[in-house]
């Protein structure tokens, strides 16, 4: 639970205005104002510091997230060196399936895809920094399985179980019951619930200490991926991270 007792307004408003600008990919004083409901030298006022400080940059009458946020980004991407283990296995995995191949860690109650490999021209593939609800991704689902019981419950109380498309679950019982069978196969499965059209399976990666570091998943069409296939393969790639990182870091 985020502690919002001493939180400062004034840096409250300017966070927010960060947000809705890259919302809206680039906004203008008054849009920004509209949505917020706030005056306009307020917004002004906040729009002036934000790209004093380089986190904004003008373009005409618009204001667009600066390069300093993807800085700091970076640096919060790096700031454990196992997940630069995780990397370049991913790396490696991606080649071997020439399919996606995304990790993705918890961070106030969503994951986040803090790295992402694809080697198949033909799709987009995920945005790194992309968050996405636990209870409809293959990565999510995987490390909600290895919480306890009452994390799981503020994550949904914080977050709902908002759908995503027709197959995802919005039924906390049902949740629950797909936690359950997660931990006992040790994998997780997102049959179109996030995207439609994309399936992901994805397994947890632990810390030394036995605590959940991320999740790493491998991800296409349906028609395309085989749990029988993937599956050892995945888990043999996470056995030889965590591995790797007990040696290294443990």
């Amino acid at each position: 639970m985020d502690d919002t007792s001493s939180a400062l307004q004034t840096t409250t408003t300017s966070l927010e205005i960060l947000d809705a600008i890259s919302h809206q990919n680039g906004a203008r004083q008054g849009q920004i104002a509209d949505e917020l409901e706030l005056a306009d030298s307020t917004v002004h006022a906040h729009l002036t510091t934000l790209r004093n400080h380089g986190y904004l940059v003008r373009e005409g009458n618009e204001y667009h997230l600066g390069a300093k946020l993807f800085h700091l980004g970076e640096r919060a991407r790096d700031r454990k060196p196992a997940y630069d283990v995780v990397r370049k296995r991913a790396y490696k995995l991606s080649n071997r399936f020439n399919e996606e191949v995304a990790f993705a860690i918890p961070e106030r109650g969503r994951s986040i895809i803090i790295f992402d490999e694809n080697n198949d021209p033909t799709t987009e593939g995920f945005q790194v920094g992309r968050y996405f609800y636990m209870h409809s991704s293959a990565s999510g689902k995987a490390m909600l399985a290895e919480f306890p019981r009452e994390r799981v419950e503020a994550i949904i109380d914080r977050w709902g179980l908002p759908k995503q498309t027709e197959r995802t679950t919005d039924s906390k019982a049902e949740l629950f019951e797909e936690l359950e069978r997660t931990r006992e196969r040790g994998y997780a499965i997102n049959r179109q619930e996030a995207l439609e059209g994309l399936m992901a399976i994805g397994m947890v990666v632990k810390n030394p200490d036995g605590s959940v570091l991320g999740s790493l998943d491998v991800s296409g069409p349906p028609y395309r991926l085989s749990e029988d296939e993937i599956v050892p393969q995945l888990r043999d790639v996470v056995s030889q991270i965590e591995t790797e990182i007990a040696e290294q870091y443990g």
